[in-house]
């Protein structure tokens, strides 16, 4: 979106089919402001018509100018309700359309992204300010033209009536607006910004210390040990604190310059009708400027509203913003060289906001159809290698290629169509064992029974009520932390992809899940380029190869006995990992 951020340009960017409805709402809510303004000189005319005349008054005028107020509010019933419609309209399909193009782009981002973010502050960014953005639209927004159309017939009308009168209503507006404008600067959006930053900071860690209460009530602990959430709360008391009182000074002087006309008229009245030489009729002046400021004190205590509600708006938006200013990755025009497997050539890494790269300068050749283990300490970079070769992130120097194809050259779609990835926790959806399986792919339920087969999930199948259509997540049909594995595994059976990337695959599951989960990636490691992370060494004595890493560097590389023979770091990993797997209590 274009970084000038104004209602038009929102609307236009998001809703630009409906911009009929824009104009409007604007039509609409001017014709209402005049609309509004026209019963209280009525008013004033019945009421000089009786003041100056007294019973002779014209009972015909009087008459007539009470069917007039009577018309001028059935007409603004129907124009507000007009505007507000058109208005309301618009709003939904803006949110409407926010939500759908935020989800439509977080879809495009790199799988980097949602690793880095938390998907709580992402939620909260799209439904709240998408729905910030519709109360404005519908709610505030008509406001806008009426509260401004108001004050400048209301000073046309007062300066050609009495301007000694008027001088003194208009001194009101100008003190009012002034406090007003200072409570629309840059340091009240700034103030307001951190707010509304500290309040998302209080919902995020809320919901992240309300997941964490078992934890906190078995250490019988208090809030004040759950210092991020502590913390935030601390923010917010002094961020709102702070925001309260700066708005407080000019808000008092605002609401007394607007009281202020009314107040002061009855005197300025009776000092001017000593000297004049028509009392009756500077009093029915005096009556239709009373009424005026009344009419005025609204209007301007509604534009500071809709002031207000304003910054939201431009606030909400540039949070939005925010989502949209991440690119996808693109694609780059790159030759393709005569090279089978996966090859790494002098590639580099480094997470955004770190100073060390994660990945550093690693050159290796995975050959096809073969099984190769990465193994060392955490943080060594091993996770990362393998996000590497899914472009989860684009690397810094250097190049992956698969086919001798640089990734970056290659769709994201037919990428990952080469790729099955199976992480230490896998997710499953809130929906059918058949849904979970298929991630929204069509295959027949011969291909996800042999799937399912294959993997090893037979018995989970047959747990479930309604077979593949039973419903995960509900009616007590859950799955353990081992079993979603499995069917994260029947997925990647399914798919039947060339590339199996296996990030420790095994690392929740009790012994008995282990054992099937071994048993089934064994079946799948079949005829395609296997690269798996292992702490278990003994699970990875019989790979084609074993790359060890340290400090995001390969140091070294070979099968099991050569690196027993010629790698001491290696020796000590596997001698240690024997050590520990053999331990026993001796006494009991």
């Amino acid at each position: 979106m274009n970084k000038k951020i104004s209602i038009k340009n929102v609307i236009t960017f998001y809703a630009k089919e409906k911009m009929p409805l824009y104009y409007l709402t604007v039509i609409f809510s001017a014709i209402y402001g005049i609309l509004s303004v026209i019963p209280y000189y009525l008013i004033w005319q019945i009421a000089r018509e009786l003041i100056v005349n007294g019973t002779s008054a014209d009972k015909n005028k009087i008459v007539s100018y009470a069917v007039y107020i009577f018309a001028s509010q059935i007409i603004g019933i129907i124009v507000s309700f007009s505007g507000l419609m058109a208005s309301h309209l618009l709003a939904f399909r803006i949110e409407k359309n926010i939500r759908h193009n935020a989800i439509n782009h977080l879809l495009s981002l790199p799988i980097g992204y949602f690793e880095n973010e938390d998907t709580g502050r992402i939620r909260r960014m799209i439904d709240d300010n998408a729905s910030k953005t519709h109360t404005f639209i519908a709610h505030m927004f008509p406001d806008i033209a009426s509260s401004t159309v108001i004050p400048i017939l209301f000073i046309i009308m007062i300066l050609s009536v009495d301007y000694r009168l008027g001088l003194l209503c208009i001194a009101g507006v100008i003190i009012g607006m002034a406090n007003m404008f200072s409570l629309m600067g840059p340091k009240t959006k700034e103030l307001m910004g951190e707010y509304m930053q500290s309040s998302e900071n209080l919902s995020i860690n809320g919901v992240e210390f309300i997941r964490g209460i078992p934890v906190v009530k078995v250490f019988n602990q208090s809030v004040e040990s759950f210092q991020r959430f502590y913390a935030s709360i601390m923010d917010y008391d002094e961020k709102a604190k702070f925001f309260v009182n700066f708005c407080k000074k000019p808000m008092i002087f605002y609401t007394l310059s607007l009281f202020m006309p009314t107040i002061l008229l009855g005197p300025l009245t009776m000092i001017l009708i000593r000297h004049s030489s028509s009392p009756l009729e500077l009093l029915s002046k005096s009556i239709l400027y009373i009424l005026m400021s009344m009419l005025l004190h609204s209007v301007l205590m509604k534009l500071a509203t809709v002031s207000e509600a304003k910054n939201m708006f431009f606030i909400s938006i540039e949070k939005l913003n925010d989502i949209f200013e991440n690119k996808q990755m693109p694609n780059m025009n790159i030759e393709k060289t005569n090279q089978e497997g996966i090859s790494f050539e002098n590639v580099s890494f480094t997470y955004m906001g770190k100073e060390t790269p994660a990945i550093n300068d690693i050159s290796f050749n995975f050959k096809k159809n073969k099984t190769y283990a990465l193994v060392g300490a955490s943080g060594s970079g091993k996770s990362t290698l393998l996000e590497l070769i899914g472009r989860f992130y684009d690397i810094d120097k250097g190049s992956i290629k698969i086919d001798g194809q640089d990734i970056r050259s290659i769709d994201e779609d037919i990428l990952l169509s080469k790729l099955a990835i199976v992480f230490q926790e896998s997710k499953l959806l809130k929906r059918t064992l058949r849904e979970n399986i298929t991630m929204g792919k069509n295959y027949s339920d011969d291909e996800i029974l042999n799937a399912i087969k294959l993997s090893g999930c037979e018995d989970i199948l047959s747990n479930m009520k309604n077979g593949l259509d039973t419903m995960i997540g509900e009616q007590g049909t859950y799955v353990s932390g081992g079993e979603a594995q499995r069917i994260s595994i029947a997925r990647a059976f399914l798919r039947n992809p060339d590339i199996l990337l296996l990030d420790e695959a095994t690392a929740y599951a009790d012994p008995e899940n282990e054992h099937k989960i071994s048993e089934s990636i064994e079946k799948l490691k079949q005829g395609k380029t296997c690269i798996m992370i292992a702490h278990r060494l003994n699970s990875i004595t019989n790979v084609d190869k074993i790359l060890i890493m340290q400090h995001g560097k390969l140091i070294d590389s070979g099968n099991h006995e050569e690196l027993m023979q010629n790698s001491p770091y290696y020796r000590q990993l596997y001698e240690n990992y024997s050590r520990s797997i053999k331990w026993r209590v001796a006494n009991a």
